[in-house]
């Protein structure tokens, strides 16, 4: 299985579930708030509106009028097509335009295998998107050229494991036009094309950008440079940036904070499930096969596992070993001519055909090049304030992580009659979605948060996502399905139930009321952050205060429905101390193996940092039969 296809496919077996039955207790809700003009899957093109033209470096543009008193322009190119011999360099400068263009269709998603994060129709292991994709989309309030009120500008960076999804999923109309924030979403590119490190490509790069291998952070650099130049055309305050993030998107929030090319580009920063995690050279250049030995090896997709399959194409009756001595013969300009020869979706193809640990497809991002991101972890950065862009940061996760990536396992839950989940062991399932969804917390939220308050940087405000207010189902107890599961915490944050995202399974008219209160909440907050870089009381003035991480006592804000608690400070703290012993120490997960796999997984292979793995107290646990690279390929 394709690991961009996994959320979609996660979520089509519920929609099966609901699409099937719901007439029975489930009815799809009315509009919860306005729809958007533009749209993914729209047969018409949108009206212009002439009063939104403005005139930015690149030239005139014109937009559309959207909902809630907003303008909408949307397939802006930020920089030139990465096209031929631009590919895997950084981001070219965007060419000029004569005329005036319409910004009125989303541009082509990045790159990527179809899946419902890619936007666009397609079909299981097609390849879509583009090359030439470098876009992004804006939403502003509207106001007259006279008026030129500059309003807080949101940064939207979005997820999808940084080999899939699209800025165009998310419609930024409702948080702009009630919140009075200007909302740019971006497009970056994804997998191996947004990042490859090689020898070959550092020995034919003309400066050190174009030799790091970090493109896809290159691009969202080149973007927020955009904004910097461009933004102030559309009402947004260049000196009032704040980016924002969800899963990978959250990582590259981390990322943009850790990288010196990035500084004075923005002022705030908020990560929604993210992860400070960042790759080793080791594990995106080198060889695969030495990984069940050696505690760090390439990893499946490497770049030098892709640059040998390229070779085994033009000479296949060759050993393993005369491809890689090939590798080191041939020429740096041969190789990359040969490697820039193949399409996109020649070398997405490629790819496809070799996969990670539980099908996973193992591709580098996110590179400690010593360049454009350190070459120590973004994690041990958080001890002095001097060493990454130290601003007021807002951090959180959602309640179940995991189970949004469990409940489609047949290891955990069994389908039946082809449509019916039904989880095999309750006990296990639970207990197993808590220690990773803690560690997760861990990862995104206390580690950072811990590091980061014991200095003098600005405040760090962490919350923890719990909804599950789900509309009933006699198939499924989605509450216990599904819980408080990753990224459905984007809706509400965006004020936005009918738009791309593809959450139809959270609707109903049963708690169209708590959807309503709860997304009404977090958008006064997230703006009221952007505005002052201290989330408070929201920009209302009437929510529950929410204060700054504290070491002792409350230390977090809970989101939750008013039936169960509803938004109110708490203390809940998960550090990796606490995963290890509760995994250690775990009644279900019994054996000794179990917990090994656990603690190479959530310490060394997973999502999160590896800065917690210790090789001594891997081996005290009783590990050293069980390699910690064996747990990698499974």
């Amino acid at each position: 299985m394709l690991k961009k296809c996994l959320v979609g496919l996660l979520l089509l077996v519920v929609l099966a579930v609901v699409g099937m039955f719901g007439f029975i207790q489930y009815q799809k809700s009315p509009p919860l708030f306005e729809p958007s003009v533009v749209g993914l899957y729209q047969t018409q093109r949108p009206a212009i509106d002439d009063a939104s033209l403005r005139t930015i470096e690149s030239g005139q543009i014109v937009g559309t009028r959207d909902a809630f008193n907003t303008n909408a322009w949307v397939g802006i190119p930020y920089a030139a097509p990465p096209l031929g011999a631009n590919r895997w360099r950084a981001p070219q400068a965007v060419l000029a335009w004569q005329g005036v263009r319409e910004a009125v269709e989303y541009g082509q998603p990045c790159t990527q295998y179809f899946g419902l994060l890619a936007g666009v129709e397609g079909k299981d292991g097609q390849v879509v998107g583009s090359e030439d994709c470098l876009t992004l989309n804006v939403w502003a309030p509207v106001q007259t050229q006279e008026q030129n009120e500059q309003y807080p500008v949101m940064v939207w960076i979005h997820g999808g494991s940084n080999d899939s999804g699209t800025a165009n999923m998310y419609q930024g109309h409702h948080l702009a036009g009630s919140q009075k924030v200007v909302v740019v979403g971006v497009n970056y590119r994804l997998g191996i094309l947004g990042w490859m490190s090689h020898p070959a490509i550092r020995a034919t790069s003309a400066n050190a950008e174009d030799a790091s291998g970090n493109y896809g952070t290159l691009d969202l650099i080149a973007s927020l440079k955009w904004v910097q130049n461009n933004i102030s055309a559309f009402g947004g305050d260049p000196n009032n940036v704040t980016i924002f993030g969800e899963s990978a998107g959250g990582r590259n929030v981390f990322s943009l904070m850790a990288s010196p090319l990035a500084k004075g580009l923005f002022h705030k920063a908020i990560a929604q499930s993210g992860t400070t995690d960042t790759t080793k050279l080791v594990l995106a250049e080198d060889f695969a096969d030495k990984k069940l030995t050696a505690l760090e090896s390439g990893l499946i997709n490497s770049s030098n596992e892709m640059l040998s399959q390229v070779l085994r194409n033009e000479y296949p009756e060759e050993s393993v070993e005369q491809i890689r001595d090939r590798i080191t013969s041939t020429s740096p300009a041969a190789l990359m001519e040969l490697w820039r020869s193949y399409t996109a979706e020649d070398l997405m193809m490629l790819a496809s055909d070799h996969y990670g640990r539980s099908g996973y497809l193992e591709m580098a991002n996110v590179l400690r090049d010593g360049y454009v991101l350190p070459e120590q972890s973004t994690q041990s950065l958080f001890a002095n304030p001097a060493s990454y862009n130290s601003v007021p940061l807002m951090v959180g996760t959602t309640r179940d992580e995991n189970k949004l990536f469990m409940f489609r396992n047949e290891e955990h839950v069994s389908i039946r009659f082809g449509f019916i989940p039904v989880i095999n062991n309750p006990d296990r399932y639970n207990r197993v979605a808590k220690i990773v969804s803690d560690n997760w917390k861990a990862g995104a939220v206390d580690e950072p948060a811990i590091a980061i308050s014991k200095t003098t940087a600005p405040p760090v405000y962490a919350y923890r996502f719990d909804w599950d207010d789900y509309p009933p189902n006699p198939f499924a107890d989605l509450a216990q399905l599904l819980g408080a599961a990753h990224g459905f915490e984007i809706n509400f944050v965006f004020g936005d139930f009918i738009g791309g995202t593809p959450t139809d399974v959270i609707e109903g008219r049963s708690n169209l009321d708590s959807r309503r209160d709860l997304s009404l909440k977090m958008m006064d907050y997230w703006a009221e952050f952007a505005y002052s870089g201290n989330p408070n009381k929201g920009r209302s003035s009437e929510q529950v205060e929410w204060t700054a991480w504290s070491d002792q006592g409350d230390n977090l804000l809970r989101f939750d429905e008013s039936s169960d608690g509803g938004v109110q400070m708490t203390e809940i703290r998960t550090d990796f101390d606490h995963i290890k012993t509760m995994l250690k120490n775990d009644k279900i997960l019994r054996s000794t193996e179990e917990k090994c796999d656990g603690y190479a997984n959530l310490f060394m292979h997973g999502y999160q940092t590896d800065d917690f793995f210790d090789p001594q107290e891997y081996s005290d646990w009783g590990c050293d039969e069980y390699p910690v690279g064996m747990f990698r390929s499974k």
